[in-house]
């Protein structure tokens, strides 16, 4: 039976989704051929599974989002860190897509594919979001 470490909440969730994650990452390795890579993926993501079963027990903040017990206010941390790491990702995207174009002469390449499946996802969330207010 799994311990429950606070009033709300698993240890063992961040764990689980980072070695399902991580087992995923090992297999596209090991079919690609690269077998060495997996093995060390493999390992990193257990260690990081480890480390976060360990941190996700603590009493903090982070770990209180860790095991999905958040209360509202860690909740409105954990969303405003996602909107900054969205944020992050669509710039980071968004110079990747300018710079293959500029190497490829036009082509964007996988960062378009990248801008363009978030310039969607985002649309449709505020589409629906407005509906919801």
């Amino acid at each position: 039976m799994m311990r429950q470490t606070a009033k709300n909440g698993h240890r063992w969730i961040s764990a689980v989704i980072l070695l399902v994650g991580g087992g995923a990452v090992a297999i596209a390795a090991w079919v690609g051929g690269q077998p060495d890579v997996a093995a060390l993926l493999t390992a990193a993501y257990i260690v990081f599974a480890a480390i976060a079963f360990v941190w996700s027990g603590g009493r903090g903040d982070i770990a209180a989002i860790m095991r999905g017990g958040s209360d509202e206010r860690q909740a409105a941390v954990d969303l405003r860190a996602g909107a900054l790491a969205a944020h992050a990702t669509a710039l980071f995207a968004v110079v990747g897509a300018i710079v293959s174009m500029a190497r490829t002469g036009g082509n964007p390449g996988v960062y378009g594919v990248i801008c363009m499946v978030f310039g969607i996802s985002y649309g449709l969330a505020l589409a629906v979001l407005h509906r919801r207010i």
